[in-house]
């Protein structure tokens, strides 16, 4: 992800709501979403001409005291660097980017609220809904506040359809985004599978069959299903041969 800027947020509160994502003084139009997915995101290098300045300045000193003094900055800053940075690399979050290349990130210490709060933002962009109104706080443990008003039930032959396609995917799910955190985690993250493994899960909680077919072909021609295997992703690699083969 590199000539991309990432602009990080603990402790916030977004409002999802009319198709724009507002927190603090920010807002973006969901329209503008490019890619969503929840991992870590560090795109800072390592200020090397910060450093550098520091070393020019050591070289160039009268005073012993000075030099030292900056001597030892140059020693405890990559220090306090490469601890922080560790630090940062390791928290969950979810992340935003949109056509810009910009991305907003939003980190929560409770991972579990992380990935409940990541499907119900995918799955509310998925299907563009602007009746709802919803309240993320990455505060703490996290909290979701849902403001949506009520839509028109759907008739009760439909309703059971859901439940039980739910109750049977959700394994897959499961698995899905165990494999897009692996990927998250490389250090050349390739935008282009994690797209095909979020649109995979909407097509799942969406009940596309056709769709989710389609996407499973990709698992084979990209060479995902060689993961799957490595992971034991085996509720997943059976999806994909129950409908691919």
């Amino acid at each position: 992800m590199t000539n991309q800027t990432n602009i990080r947020f603990t402790n916030s509160t977004i409002t999802i709501e009319e198709n724009t994502i507002r927190w603090e003084n920010h807002m973006i139009k969901t329209a503008n979403i490019s890619h969503i997915w929840m991992g870590n995101c560090s795109d800072k290098p390592f200020p090397f001409h910060f450093v550098l300045i520091l070393l020019l300045i050591a070289l160039s000193g009268t005073s012993p005291a000075s030099i030292i003094g900056i001597l030892l900055a140059l020693i405890l800053y990559p220090a306090a660097w490469f601890y922080w940075n560790r630090k940062r690399e390791s928290s969950i979050g979810i992340n935003f980017e949109i056509s810009s290349g910009k991305i907003y990130s939003f980190v929560c210490n409770n991972k579990e609220f992380t990935l409940q709060a990541y499907d119900l933002i995918s799955n509310l962009l998925s299907k563009r809904n602007t009746t709802s109104s919803l309240q993320i706080s990455f505060l703490g443990d996290g909290k979701i506040i849902d403001n949506s008003e009520a839509e028109k039930e759907p008739s009760s032959s439909i309703q059971v359809v859901n439940v039980m396609a739910s109750g049977i995917n959700e394994p897959i799910i499961r698995e899905l985004q165990k494999l897009s955190l692996h990927y998250t985690k490389n250090s050349e993250i390739n935008n282009e599978i994690l797209s095909l493994i979020e649109k995979t899960i909407q097509s799942i909680n969406m009940n596309d069959k056709i769709e989710a077919k389609k996407f499973y072909s990709s698992f084979i021609t990209m060479g995902l299903i060689n993961d799957c295997n490595e992971l034991g992703l085996n509720a997943l690699i059976n999806e994909i041969k129950a409908n691919i083969y």
